[in-house]
């Protein structure tokens, strides 16, 4: 019954997908078909450079952030947060950041091994009500560290946590009756068949188990340890794992690109807040990556120790790559024309982000943008032009920090 209604939700999402491609060229005359405001790029304005390529790729708002020299060198907001609403876009208007967040977990989890509360090779099982195991490799023990680095053996099919997890709200209590064996969610689908260590799978429900750990090890909730540990130390005074933490006038409206309109989605709660639940602003998320570029320390505090921070940044399983990227702990690692880098990126729903940081000198960009092509990923179909724009802006603003000097 449970796995019919699970098809019948993936059905109905493709049908809603397939009547809105068919009816919006005719409801574009209602919506008001608005063109964002931006010039055909010519010469060497910054300016209006990122709003073509803007343009190109879709984006209805942008807000970029320059961390050099351990500080925010320079950030700027373009476009209409609000697109139908004509309001322009500041650094104060609050984005999600999507999958970033499991960054940010990672860094609380290190935080626990720090205090001696966890190990990183610990059985996670000893911290949860249940015993964590690949049903094909029971004798095998699951880790923070294989959590962290996405070498659980855990398969995390998409359309199945995401129904019950952050649709239906499950509470993280349920866990047991998805990853175990005869629970009443369970599938053989939720493990992949290798042993855990022995292959990559980028998996949220991972993050899903260590935030609960976080909670359970902490006694207290996801939003009030960080607000303690992280937001708060760090000055992110406009963080939180809640819209409803913020003024809704300052959230940014949610989009999809479709028949050549900005389609507006709904700005709801999900379920789960521990793989992709963080709002923010640039400038907060700057001040994140400024800890993570200066080896713990923000504005002389510390968050983390130096050695936890290169542990994160530190590829854990060199023999596994997925798609030429290495993963360290909630951390990706990557090289671009022989150049390394590091860093995550988000994909909410109507609101992707990239945190990325250039190892060769420490200097790193935020981006916060409000539209993806998320509806058209779920079903395996992507959008080349907006990938194309947003390399080009990343480039871009590599080239402004490098023009930036040595900032003090």
């Amino acid at each position: 019954m449970q796995k019919g209604w699970e098809k019948k939700f993936f059905v109905f999402g493709i049908m809603i997908l397939f009547i809105i491609t068919i009816i919006a060229p005719n409801i574009r005359g209602n919506i008001g078909e608005q063109q964002l405001s931006c010039q055909v790029f010519q010469g060497d304005d910054f300016d209006e450079k990122i709003l073509a390529y803007m343009k190109d790729g879709h984006i209805p708002s942008l807000v970029a952030c320059i961390v050099k020299n351990n500080t925010t060198a320079w950030s700027h907001a373009y476009g209409k947060y609000r697109y139908y609403q004509n309001k322009t876009a500041s650094l104060d208007i609050i984005y999600p950041i999507g999958c970033i967040t499991k960054s940010f977990i990672a860094t609380a989890i290190m935080q626990l091994n720090e205090t001696g509360l966890i190990g990183l090779d610990d059985n996670v099982s000893e911290y949860l009500n249940f015993d964590l195991k690949n049903p094909n490799y029971s004798k095998v023990n699951i880790t923070f560290r294989m959590l962290l680095a996405h070498q659980s053996s855990l398969a995390d099919p998409y359309h199945r946590f995401v129904f019950y997890f952050f649709w239906l709200h499950y509470p993280m209590d349920k866990f047991r009756d998805y990853f175990v064996p005869g629970g009443s969610i369970y599938s053989e689908k939720v493990w992949n068949d290798y042993p855990p260590g022995q292959g990559v799978c980028y998996c949220g429900a991972g993050f899903g188990i260590l935030g609960y750990i976080i909670e359970k090890i902490s006694g207290q909730t996801l939003e009030d340890y960080f607000q303690d540990n992280i937001f708060g130390p760090l000055n992110m005074t406009n963080t939180s794992f809640y819209f409803k933490t913020f003024d809704k006038n300052r959230i940014c409206g949610l989009y999809f690109w479709l028949a050549n309109i900005y389609v507006p989605l709904p700005i709801r709660e999900y379920g789960l807040p521990a793989p992709s639940g963080i709002k923010s602003t640039g400038e907060d998320m700057s001040h994140f990556l400024i800890m993570h570029a200066s080896g713990g320390v923000y504005n002389n505090t510390r968050i983390l120790k130096e050695e936890s921070v290169e542990e994160m940044h530190r590829i854990q399983y060199p023999d596994f790559m997925d798609k030429n990227v290495s993963y360290g702990f909630g951390w990706c690692n990557f090289n671009i024309s022989g150049e390394k880098y590091g860093g995550h990126r988000g994909g909410y729903v109507g609101a992707p982000a990239l945190m990325r940081l250039r190892y060769s000198d420490d200097v790193g960009i935020i981006m916060l943008w409000n539209q993806n092509s998320y509806l058209l990923q779920s079903i395996g179909l992507s959008r080349p032009e907006e990938e194309a724009a947003l390399k080009q802006i990343v480039e871009a603003l590599f080239e402004k920090a490098d023009e930036l000097g040595n900032v003090v």
